[in-house]
């Protein structure tokens, strides 16, 4: 029974490793991070974008409130070092509110090479008050939607589903760990001495 238990641990003390691991690389995947220059702005207004982490050879798109928002700026490649530096305007006519800045970067042939980069700002009113909270968001044109983005919103990612995988698998495999343990102190529990005539 020893053994088995032995196993089991061992199989559990792996189990965790691998579900530490994969959590930890999951968590630490690194991209691109861009900030603006102010996150109040009125309508009709330049603001100042900066990025880093960006990939050299694609060019970069700063849309308004949406993946398939309007464009802004277009930034095109190279990107020196990586680094974003732009400038867009806040589209006029836009009522006070908060929206979202968002940053694609596209390959050549119009498909996307890293994930969306959002940034939020909120468009104050004529008087420079921040918008009330709960203020209606802006509609987008779904016509210009950029190219490569999914159009459901059930796609799962194999990554995802992996990760889950090995979740699942992690906690079989403890509670496993936990029934062999208990199923062994119970059948190695000590038998009463035998009184001697």
């Amino acid at each position: 029974m020893r053994q088995v238990r032995r196993w089991a641990i061992g199989g559990l003390t792996t189990a965790a490793a691998g579900v530490f691991m994969a959590a930890t690389a999951w968590a630490c995947v690194s991209g691109p991070v861009v900030n603006l220059s102010t996150i109040n702005a009125k309508a009709g207004q330049e603001v100042g974008i900066t990025g880093t982490g960006f990939q050299a050879a694609n060019q970069a798109q700063v849309r308004w409130n949406a993946l398939d928002g309007p464009v802004l700026t277009t930034v095109p490649a190279p990107i020196t070092g990586g680094t974003l530096d732009a400038k867009f305007t806040v589209p006029e006519g836009t009522k006070a509110g908060s929206y979202v800045v968002v940053v694609t970067q596209t390959k050549a042939d119009g498909s996307m090479s890293l994930s969306p980069i959002r940034a939020v700002m909120n468009v104050t009113g004529d008087a420079g008050t921040n918008p009330v909270v709960g203020a209606t968001a802006a509609s987008t044109d779904t016509a210009l939607r950029a190219d490569g983005l999914t159009r459901s919103d059930d796609s799962v990612s194999t990554g995802t589903l992996a990760l889950v995988a090995l979740g699942v698998g992690g906690v079989g495999m403890f509670l496993a760990g936990m029934a062999a343990l208990f199923a062994g102190r119970k059948s190695t529990a000590p038998e009463a001495a035998k009184a001697r005539s």
